[in-house]
């Protein structure tokens, strides 16, 4: 039981940098490549706390996923409500799991 929130920790994680690849590489929306500073832009601001994130789902520690919460926040909201209806509103899916883990290891781990 205590382990399904860090495992939904790692489903989030794991989405959120499946749309991020998805975003840079196979944008169904448009037809022109991301740019070097468009996926330096990603990669710090999305992937990187992703990984993190797994990370801190194994080490169970509810501030460090809190962290990768708001890291994550101004990038995941204007994906996921810059273009509505689209498949990057799952963004704001990722980010609502990264936050409902957070809240649950707090409640279960004590950290």
């Amino acid at each position: 039981m205590k382990r399904k929130y860090s495992l939904l920790g790692v489903v989030a994680c794991v989405g959120c940098i499946i749309l991020c690849v998805f975003f840079l590489f196979w944008n169904p929306y448009s037809r022109t490549l991301a740019g070097i500073d468009t996926v330096l832009i990603i990669l710090i601001m999305l992937i990187f706390p992703a990984f993190l994130g797994i990370l801190t789902s194994f080490l169970r520690n509810r501030i460090l996923m809190y962290i990768v919460f708001a890291w994550s926040l101004p990038y995941g909201l204007y994906l996921s409500v810059a273009s509505i209806p689209s498949i990057w509103n799952l963004f704001s899916v990722v980010l609502i799991l990264y936050l409902v883990s957070a809240m649950k290891m707090r409640k279960i781990y004590g950290r």
